[in-house]
């Protein structure tokens, strides 16, 4: 059995990971972790209005520079400084469902919670006339890497909440952002 499961039902066969470069033993990366987790959560949830109109504009990338120059300048003494660069990043604006959403792509995790992708989804209806942008809730996801109990890496859908509440709701996609997306939609509409 692995790490998720609760009964002996045969389980579904997960798709596997593109070959990656990470070790169980591994040491996360405090910039990549603190950028993905902390930073791009903290402007999403606290400041929607901007996190999504700069990520939807040409000057984006100079966000994500910046914010990173800002992680980089909370780091604990002797850690190390981030070892990639926002233009290392991509910024997808797309829909989860009827939801706006922004995924910003990282690099490619090396070890146990880095993230692949994030995705920040803002819960207004883009259609509605008067959406009420000022009180809208951002619900912000993370697709992580994980280990199962073998050595062997799987990726982790997680969610964060504006307080810092962390939610594992087991396997995820492959680190694709059209998967990605997908497994956002579900948990946004659950089947009744």
């Amino acid at each position: 059995m692995g790490r998720f499961d609760i009964t002996n039902e045969p389980h579904p066969n997960l798709p596997a990971l593109p070959p990656l470069d990470v070790s169980l033993d591994a040491e996360t990366r405090p910039a990549h972790y603190l950028f993905a987790h902390y930073a791009l959560r903290s402007v999403a949830q606290n400041d929607p209005v901007f996190y999504f109109g700069v990520l939807a504009s040409p000057d984006g990338p100079t966000f994500l520079d910046q914010l990173l120059k800002t992680v980089t300048d909370h780091l604990r003494p002797g850690e190390p400084p981030p070892d990639f660069s926002a233009a290392d990043c991509r910024i997808h604006t797309v829909r989860a469902g009827i939801y706006p959403c922004a995924v910003v792509e990282l690099p490619t995790p090396r070890a146990m919670t880095e993230a692949y992708l994030t995705a920040a989804v803002l819960l207004v209806d883009a259609a509605e006339e008067e959406a009420n942008l000022t009180n809208a809730v951002v619900r912000y996801f993370t697709l992580e890497l994980g280990f199962n109990f073998d050595g062997t890496p799987v990726t982790a859908l997680c969610e964060w909440g504006k307080d810092g509440s962390h939610y594992n709701f087991g396997p995820g996609s492959t680190p694709d952002i059209e998967l990605f997306v997908g497994d956002v939609c579900r948990l946004l509409n659950p089947v009744q």
